[in-house]
């Protein structure tokens, strides 16, 4: 089973990946059916596998915490 920890942003479902150019977390089957528009169909999928949840402030936006991080520096 995947660390997921977000939840699809259409169906609710547990998101396995986040659109940067959407900006949505997404399930296989919502990511499929947005993506396969012509608008869309450039997006890239990225594997929400790789990122770790951790629990610290924004140095830019103190207000705001950080839930995501990149693991391995040859991913986004």
């Amino acid at each position: 089973m995947s660390a997921n920890f977000k939840k699809c942003e259409l169906c609710k479902d547990n998101a396995t990946s986040l659109c940067f150019q959407c900006y949505m977390y997404l399930c296989d089957s919502c990511f499929k059916f947005i993506h396969d528009k012509p608008a869309n169909s450039q997006h890239k999928k990225e594997n929400i596998d790789y990122f770790v949840p951790i629990d610290i402030k924004c140095p830019k936006h103190p207000k705001d915490g950080m839930n995501l991080f990149c693991v391995d520096d040859e991913r986004k």
